[in-house]
């Protein structure tokens, strides 16, 4: 079960990165993470109202580190990938938020059956197939792209752990903190480019698709969360975090489908070794 909910949380995050990618080829990119992060914010509001988690003040700060881990996050791997090499700044990325969380939980006493740990590796390389762009770029790999990818990875990371520490009691509630952080650092941020830079900033705002396409990835954010944070409660960080890793899986399926892109061999050999991966993690 826990296996299930965190590679359907993978795909389902990467065609949130999809949509919100489509909505930042038409306006800025904070104001799409902006509007998506808002309407992921309402959508947490109803789920928690639904659920009645029990509220503490433990699980709201954990759940307010997440969301600022998650925000600084985002903002450094597209700087990163803005202008370094996507093939090696993107699996770089991959790599490290599945490996520390594998790592930390391992440290914290999780254990498996060695099929179990011969899947976890299996996912991190699936992972990083996912992540290695069809085309090459030709950016140069320059040292503030490095340290940006590590920046984004270990954030990310962070985040997943900060979340697996929040109690099972909490339900969904961590949820709603964690999204709501991020809303108000997206919104400090967008603030102060539109006082530097003017009404430009919000001119994306008159795009009714890139609207609804930022929207959209805000609905699959918040869906991808939940699955998140219920299989962070009922099973392992280590498999968690490694399968959410397998985020790239839902962009590349998506554009596959939408934009009628070809899949490379790398990329097919990575959906292969996810799926199996993924299938001996849950029989395992």
């Amino acid at each position: 079960m826990v296996a299930i909910l965190g590679l359907v949380s993978a795909v389902v995050y990467g065609a949130s990165d999809f949509f919100g990618g489509l909505a930042a080829r038409r306006m800025p990119a904070l104001l799409a993470s902006t509007l998506g992060s808002a309407v992921a914010v309402v959508g947490a509001a109803i789920a928690v109202l639904v659920d009645r988690p029990v509220w503490t003040l433990e699980d709201a700060a954990l759940a307010a580190v997440a969301g600022v881990l998650g925000a600084i996050g985002t903002w450094s791997f597209y700087a990163g990938l803005a202008i370094g090499p996507m093939s090696v700044v993107s699996p770089g990325v991959a790599m490290i938020y599945a490996v520390v969380p594998a790592v930390v939980g391992i440290a914290l006493g999780e254990r498996f059956r060695p099929v179990g740990y011969v899947a976890l590796v299996a996912v991190v390389g699936a992972a990083l197939l996912l992540a290695v762009p069809r085309q090459r770029d030709g950016a140069r790999l320059t040292r503030r792209a490095i340290v940006l990818g590590t920046i984004a990875g270990l954030a990310y990371a962070g985040y997943i752990i900060a979340m697996d520490r929040t109690s099972a009691a909490s339900g969904l509630e961590p949820l709603l903190v964690e999204l709501a952080a991020a809303f108000v650092v997206f919104t400090i941020v967008l603030a102060f480019r539109r006082a530097r830079r003017g009404p430009s900033e919000l001119a994306g705002l008159r795009d009714a698709r890139s609207v609804l396409h930022a929207l959209l990835a805000g609905l699959l954010l918040v869906v991808a969360t939940i699955l998140l944070v219920i299989g962070l409660h009922l099973g392992e960080l280590a498999v968690m975090g490694v399968l959410n890793s397998l985020y790239p899986l839902g962009t590349v399926l998506l554009a596959l489908v939408v934009l009628r892109e070809r899949l490379s061999r790398l990329q097919l050999a990575g959906i292969l070794l996810a799926i199996a991966a993924s299938a001996a993690l849950a029989l395992g």
